[in-house]
């Protein structure tokens, strides 16, 4: 599902050239689920962005579902992202004017999707997410664990084959943040494929591989 060959990501200012990738090789197969490891800086938040098609590298391949999508332009990213690719971030990334409905509809409405379709996805998902009955409220009337849980629903609303998750349990307290890492575990054991991000050792333990990242490069990986 993800094949990435000698992936590199240069930052460029007049006076500085600073590699946040540097000949990166990583395969992710599809119905997995991979935890991205390593210290602040060494990568892993910019290796998401690219795999999310948020951004390009500056060299290598990447595959998404055997196409080639290194090089493509943001139109052409944005295209492939809708309805295939979900974001769970630590900072959750409601859009704090909208309710909830508002937030986790947010995607079907870009998909252009009718509005009694969208209307019973939103209210499943709310459902599964057990925030059904926050439906009306913003994300300020929430707490943090139920914010991340606005979050996901966001991210599965248009079933994606892929969700990027950025320590989605990095403003959360060990409790909440457990709830998530067995929402997401369900939606991977139900053959959703999960790339996450973490610097949690517990988080990892919950992946099916951990991927270890080092100075832009990949130092380690093993299994769970």
């Amino acid at each position: 599902m993800i094949e990435i060959k000698n992936l590199t990501k240069v930052f460029r200012t007049d006076e500085v050239e600073t590699y946040a990738l540097n000949g990166v090789d990583i395969q992710v197969k599809k119905g997995e689920f991979a935890a991205i490891m390593g210290p602040s800086g060494c990568g892993k938040s910019t290796l998401l962005n690219i795999i999310g098609l948020l951004d390009n590298p500056t060299e290598g391949s990447y595959l998404f579902n055997g196409t080639e999508v290194a090089g493509l332009k943001e139109k052409n990213r944005t295209k492939y992202r809708k309805g295939n690719i979900g974001f769970v971030f630590q900072s959750f990334n409601l859009i704090d004017e909208m309710n909830v409905y508002e937030n986790v509809e947010l995607p079907l409405v870009y998909l252009k999707m009718k509005a009694s379709e969208r209307r019973k996805k939103v209210n499943e998902v709310l459902q599964r997410m057990k925030i059904g009955h926050r439906a009306k409220h913003f994300p300020q009337q929430l707490s943090g664990g139920q914010q991340q849980r606005v979050a996901i629903a966001r991210a599965v609303v248009a079933n994606p084959f892929l969700i990027l998750a950025d320590e989605p349990t990095g403003n959360l307290d060990s409790k909440n943040g457990l709830e998530v890492m067995n929402l997401l575990t369900e939606l991977n054991q139900e053959g959703t494929t999960v790339v996450m991000v973490t610097h949690s050792e517990r988080d990892a333990g919950f992946a099916h591989r951990v991927i270890n990242l080092l100075d832009g490069q990949v130092i380690a990986e093993k299994a769970n």
